[in-house]
């Protein structure tokens, strides 16, 4: 019996907000493809990746959360948006960071297989300028895989 994408979606988010990268990553395909532009590599293929990925997001953040404020299901059932008022709180400096985003998530009916997160602006001002030198440093000190690559 396959999985609601609902379920896969709730139970990956719960994940993320115990900062359980085990957990996070537990209803995911082991070739997922997810891109969020807040991670040093936005563009993650491979479960391998994300693991990659939310380990180094964890170390950055307090608290994570997602309110899902709306979803949208796919007529196949397999795939969904989910609009979200998220609240995170970084570590340093215990800065909150509240804004709207959405995702796009795809499943195989028993994974989610793809993911994709859109927030409605650019990383700019002394946030975005403290993004980009830590995703410089991280770039810099950690090497990418030509594998890893779409």
């Amino acid at each position: 019996m396959s999985a609601s994408v609902q379920h896969l979606v709730e139970s990956m988010l719960a994940g993320v907000e115990a900062l359980d990268v085990e957990a996070a990553t537990a209803a995911m395909s082991d070739d997922i493809v997810l891109y969020d532009p807040h991670y040093p590599y936005p563009d993650m293929v491979g479960i391998e990746a994300v693991r990659e990925g939310l380990a180094w997001a964890f170390t950055q953040m307090a608290s994570m959360r997602f309110d899902i404020d709306r979803w949208f299901f796919g007529a196949d059932g397999t795939s969904t948006v989910i609009e979200t008022s998220t609240h995170h709180v970084l570590k340093l400096g215990s800065k909150h960071l509240d804004f709207p985003q959405v995702f796009v998530i795809d499943s195989d009916g028993e994974r989610i297989t793809k993911m994709r997160a859109y927030e409605p602006y650019g990383p700019h001002g002394s946030t975005g300028f403290g993004l980009g030198i830590g995703h410089r440093v991280y770039r810099l000190t950690h090497r990418r895989p030509s594998s890893r690559r779409p």
